[in-house]
């Protein structure tokens, strides 16, 4: 049976900055090797929903902002990702569009493992662990039977760079045991595209100093996520059916000094510490000083590289809040940033009751996303998810929020297309694709009803 730990603290009250951080990692026995899964949607915490009994708003934003043009030179990639000349997607006013100028409304799931089997290095042939139920990724071409039109596959740094690393428990790692992972990253992203699926590369797990980054730290370190996102961007600056989500879920009230929107979008204030583990599964709190590196300084290691790839940019409170996405946002030179939101039941909220039908921030975050695409940027719902134990009957959050989706042109990737058995966030039940329960089969039929 899987051993689960949780850090869990204090509930601080009703107000929107605060955090509630309750996460539960799973140390499997795989092969006599402990793996360290991060089971589990990106986020099982938020704020408080002030009432959480708010209907889905309806309508979408005026047109403008974005750059109409094309960011790509009409040079082919060498980055491995063949067959992506038929797929193309850039920002438009509020909207995606694809190469052709046609509205693209990105549909589809994520792919977890790539953040942590190879730092954890119990599978040194395969970074991505097989945890779609087969080896060497999932299978492509059951996603695309899903109606699915994109997948986010999150990526650990140290793994990407390949430089060694001490974890929490003073473990030293080589984060890329195989000397395979950028290749294997390419490799999937490869046979994404060829099945027809955009892909977002999500910068998931970071570190700062020679940290291990074996779990969620709070923001996007100064130290090596420049680094990374300026590798990748060189990989991927000539495929533009690659997008960029440039950190995963930033949160601010863990040994931080500062105002957290100006930490996440310029790199200001600081940090006193962060968490860390091993594959021990202890948590430990190192307490030593780092700097975050903001979503400003990432965009411009991207675009420094010449690439004119779609950057997500997320909010605060694990990218659920976005209350102050508009007045802090960074600045694109190619105008090719777009924004992404976590959107998870009410944190605390029962299954079946009214606030669990709505997501966390409920109900301004929905005035927020559209305000956002009101001022001509488009919005990605990178992650949802929901219960899916055996027997569950529906999934009214999700249900709510693909009707807002659909009605206001937002992008949804579920969390997430991995065999796991978990009671939440699960999508699928086997390689084949066939649904979980509940969640699994809700958002199945919101991607079905899709014949594009």
């Amino acid at each position: 049976m899987p051993f689960l730990f949780s850090w869990n603290r204090p509930d601080c009250g009703a107000s929107r900055s605060c955090l509630v951080l309750s996460r539960a990692v799973t140390a499997l026995l795989i092969g006599g090797t402990a793996l360290l899964a991060a089971c589990g949607g990106g986020s099982s915490v938020g704020g408080r929903s002030s009432g959480g009994t708010a209907g889905v708003g309806s309508g979408s934003g005026s047109s403008g902002g974005g750059s109409s043009g094309s960011a790509f030179s009409s040079s082919s990639s060498s980055s491995g990702a063949a067959s992506h000349t038929a797929l193309a997607i850039r920002v438009k006013g509020n909207q995606l569009v694809d190469g052709a100028g046609k509205a693209v409304q990105l549909r589809g799931v994520n792919f977890s493992g790539f953040e942590f089997v190879a730092i954890q290095g119990w599978d040194p042939a395969d970074p991505s662990g097989g945890q779609g139920g087969q080896a060497g990724g999932p299978d492509w071409s059951a996603i695309a039977a899903w109606r699915a039109n994109a997948v986010r596959l999150p990526l650990n740094e140290a793994s990407w760079l390949g430089y060694a690393c001490i974890d929490g428990d003073g473990v030293t790692h080589n984060p890329d045991p195989g000397g395979n992972y950028k290749a294997a990253v390419q490799r999937q992203v490869a046979q994404a595209i060829a099945a027809g699926l955009y892909v977002i590369l999500d910068l998931h797990w970071s570190a700062p100093g020679n940290t291990c980054p074996m779990l969620q730290t709070q923001m996007a370190d100064a130290d090596h996520a420049p680094d990374f996102w300026r590798s990748v961007a060189t990989v991927y600056k000539d495929n533009p059916a690659v997008l960029f989500e440039l950190y995963n879920e930033p949160f601010f009230d863990f040994d931080f000094s500062g105002d957290a929107w100006s930490a996440l979008m310029q790199g200001q204030g600081s940090f006193s510490g962060y968490p860390a583990t091993g594959n021990s599964g202890t948590w430990h709190e190192l307490k030593q000083a780092w700097q975050p590196a903001g979503c400003q300084q990432l965009i411009d290691a991207v675009r420094g590289t010449g690439a004119g790839n779609v950057v997500l940019v997320g909010g605060v409170q694990y990218t659920q809040d976005l209350s102050g996405w508009l007045a802090h946002r960074p600045t694109d030179p190619k105008g090719q940033m777009a924004a992404s939101w976590h959107a998870y039941p009410t944190y605390g909220s029962a299954f079946g009751s009214p606030a669990h039908a709505q997501p966390n921030l409920a109900p301004q975050i929905w005035s927020e996303v559209q305000a956002i695409r009101a001022a001509g940027i488009p919005v990605v719902v990178t992650e949802t998810g929901d219960q899916d134990s055996a027997g569950t009957s529906g999934s009214p959050m999700v249900a709510n929020l693909a009707a807002f989706a659909d009605q206001n042109q937002l992008g949804v990737i579920g969390w997430a297309w991995d065999v796991w058995q978990n009671a939440d966030n699960v999508l699928v039940r086997d390689a084949a694709g066939t649904p979980t329960d509940g969640y699994g089969q809700v958002f199945h039929a919101w991607l079905a009803s899709h014949a594009d």
